[in-house]
């Protein structure tokens, strides 16, 4: 093989970094704006409140723990150590949380996880018959799953099990083949697990300096390493084969397969789709130089169940997600496929606004002994839960049973109330558990159904119920005729799914059914039996259309004294069934507290997870006082300025949007000058109470900035009909 010197590639050139450009350096008099006056105590509020308001942050914690970042709510009235209580309560709910949904992530894809660890540690040359090791990874069509489950691969094959390095590709490295080998040498050489100690790691880098002579694309790099660790193997796992060139990826199949006997190669295959569109993209040469095994990944969805069970119904699970918020977040999940980390990072975002913002929040904290709400709970806090919404009602519940000494004692009573608190939390908890064990029992028992092309699940059961939408629903009417209508060998079955679950009410009203069902099933002749309400075994109905009127005639076969037993057995599985779900899929407004034990705010989710962005940078140019928060924007009335009102002491940009938006399509260069120079050259007044203006130099700079900071946002371009004009891109509401 010739030798040749490595030069320089193409991508060490960077255009960016020969880019001419000008620094003004203004004069120590004129080169400093006025600085912006924040509002104080004494200046006159404006009608709106700025965003960036200020909150204090306390610093209640010593040098073992964690500054407190929570405000004092209540205007600064709670105490501190409510806001300690607030802190610590957030970040003990949430690491617990965490460790749950992590383990949850864990345990989903261990299974794939092992079998392709396995498959890349007994993968060889012979064992295939000569073809490079190949393992294609169902992974589902969600593709933003597909990156963690393959860093838990790698994670797996290098870290833990050290097999070998695992280089991971994806489409966005498949610019053109020099580049996808240049990473797969980098990667595979550098990520090494198992070194002893520092010397070695030098010692290899040493030999592979000696390499250099090589392409730094040039495969026998590679192999000149792997002389030095022939106990391992090199793993290659394409993530997103779909969107991998086709080209690219056959050549690179075709060199593996030809480096196969000098280096031990596992190709790993993320496919979205299916095994027949993956074989139509490569040519068939190409195929054939492959052989391997196919592993099924666990479905995105399927995790989703999961977390969202364990985060919202699950028992150990303290704060939990209101309806609203459900809704959101799975309806945003579903349509746009997001990724498992995403919605934990939603599920985070909801606990801490919920502890930020909430001062019943410390409620939580107390679940295990009510009695030490006696030393936090302040007289705010009391009020606080007179302005709830659940407490209205609850009130308006009392006057209707004309209950109006407790009325008033709630109103007026500190103390009763406390007490009644207390009792609360504990039926909110128990509220919680009764609605968990209803919709487990609602989703076990639509599985018996036969009609499986309408199964919900549980996690999307959840808002509805807490909404009140289940109870006397289309959806339990349907359930509980399906249970008057099954045989006894269905509904054997389904009493023991429901026994199985651990809830003692079921278990004690259930047992002796399903005992006296068996019992009845082993005495009669015929061991499947139909109750009488079960008409496809019964007389066919006859439908008879007389006077333009439907008359629904109904013939009942002669029943057995087996059937008429069983019939009146199936009732009584009826009745329990309804009574147990109509006592447990109440609706969360009946519920006293509940807003401190659930969180359900959209508009802080929606500005994060789902943000307006052009709406935002459009509010920040038009009104910068709401960001800003300064006091410079309000005029001498006391009030802030309309949008199209234009101060010389607003920021350069926010001042050029201000005539941009009165502009045309075309905007004259110099007359846009004109009229900001115009504006910025009046006096504006600095931070001592002294006005001066800006000169002309001054001005210009901050123009020139202005404009390119417009540029940058996508408001105007330079006009290609006028050489001095700017056209204009974005108006303002579209």
């Amino acid at each position: 093989m010739s030798t040749v010197v490595q030069e320089p590639h193409a991508t060490d050139y960077d255009p960016q970094e020969h880019f001419g450009c000008y620094i003004f350096t203004p004069q120590a008099a004129n080169g400093t704006r006025g600085p912006k006056r924040r509002r104080t105590s004494g200046s006159k509020p404006g009608k709106h409140k700025g965003k960036a308001a200020e909150t204090k942050g306390l610093n209640v914690s010593d040098d073992t723990e964690q500054q407190c970042l929570f405000p004092q709510l209540f205007d600064e009235k709670e105490s501190l150590e409510a806001v300690k209580l607030r802190w610590d309560s957030y970040h003990r709910l949430w690491v617990e949380q965490e460790k749950r949904t992590n383990n949850i992530l864990a345990s989903v894809n261990e299974k794939t996880l092992g079998e392709v660890s396995g498959f890349v540690r007994r993968a060889t040359r012979e064992l295939y018959d000569g073809k490079l090791p190949t393992a294609i990874i169902l992974a589902g069509p969600n593709i933003a799953s597909h990156g963690p489950l393959f860093c838990q691969l790698a994670t797996r094959i290098q870290t833990n099990e050290h097999i070998g390095p695992v280089v991971l590709l994806s489409s966005k490295d498949a610019t053109n083949l020099k580049g996808v080998l240049r990473k797969l040498i980098k990667d595979a050489t550098q990520d090494v697990q198992g070194f002893d100690d520092e010397e070695d790691l030098g010692t290899s880098e040493k030999k592979l300096q000696s390499s250099t002579k090589f392409l730094n694309y040039d495969l026998q790099i590679l192999q000149n390493w792997w002389k030095d660790h022939q106990d391992l193997k090199v793993t290659i796992a394409i993530q997103d084969t779909e969107a991998f060139d086709s080209g690219i990826l056959s050549d690179l199949v075709l060199i593996l397969s030809a480096c196969l006997d000098r280096i031990p190669f596992v190709l790993l295959l993320g496919v979205a789709t299916s095994i027949e569109i993956f074989h139509e993209k490569l040519p068939k040469s190409i195929i054939r130089l492959m052989r391997g095994e196919k592993f099924d990944v666990e479905r995105a969805e399927e995790c989703l169940a999961k977390i969202f069970n364990d985060a919202t119904i699950g028992t150990k699970s303290v704060l939990r997600l209101g309806p609203l918020l459900s809704e959101f977040l799975l309806k945003r999940q579903r349509d746009h496929t997001q990724s498992i980390q995403a919605f934990v990072a939603a599920l985070k975002y909801a606990y801490m606004s919920h502890f930020y913002a909430n001062p019943l929040s410390i409620l939580l904290a107390f679940l295990h002994d009510p009695s030490g709400l006696d030393e936090v709970l302040q007289s705010e806090h009391i009020e606080a839960v007179r302005n709830l919404s659940s407490f209205r009602r609850f009130v308006e519940g009392k006057l209707k049973e004309n209950d109006t000494y407790e009325v008033r004692a709630l109103l007026d009573d500190d103390k009763y109330l406390h007490s009644i608190i207390a009792t609360s939390c504990a039926e909110c908890q128990s509220y919680m558990q009764n609605l968990a064990q209803a919709l487990e029992v609602l989703e076990v028992a639509r599985s018996c159904m036969s009609n499986q092309s309408n199964r919900v699940t549980r996690h999307e059961l959840y808002p509805k119920a807490l909404l009140g939408e289940l109870d006397g629903s289309p959806l339990i009417r349907e359930l509980l005729l399906t249970i008057k209508k099954m045989n006894s060998t269905k509904l054997l079955t389904l009493l023991d799914k429901l026994i199985s679950i651990d809830i003692p009410y079921l278990q004690d009203l259930l047992i002796p059914l399903r005992d006296e069902i068996s019992d009845l099933i082993e005495d009669s002749e015929n061991k499947n039996l139909n109750s009488e309400f079960d008409l496809s075994a019964a007389d066919t109905m006859r439908a008879t259309v007389v006077s333009k009127r439907v008359q629904l005639s109904e013939k009942r076969s002669t029943l057995t004294k087996e059937e008429e037993e069983y019939s009146r057995l199936i009732q009584e599985v009826h009745d329990v069934m309804e009574r147990f779900l109509g006592m447990n899929l109440k609706g969360l407004d009946g519920v006293l507290l509940h807003e401190a034990f659930f969180y359900d705010l959209l508009s802080p989710h929606r500005d994060v997870f789902a943000p307006r962005s052009r709406f935002a940078i459009e509010r920040a140019l038009s009104r910068p006082h709401d960001y800003l928060g300064c006091g410079c924007c309000v005029d001498q009335n006391g009030t802030q300025n309309a949008v199209q009102s234009i101060l010389p002491s607003m920021p350069p940009t926010s001042i050029l949007y201000k005539l941009y938006l009165e502009s045309g399509p075309l905007i004259n260069t110099y007359d846009l000058w004109c009229a900001f120079y115009s504006i910025m050259s009046n006096n504006i007044e600095d931070g001592e109470g002294e006005e001066e203006g800006l000169d002309q130099q001054t001005a210009q700079a901050l123009f020139y900035q202005g404009l390119a900071e417009l540029k940058f946002l996508g408001f105007i371009k330079h006009s290609k009909k006028k050489t001095d004009h700017l056209a204009k891109l974005a108006w303002k509401g579209l």
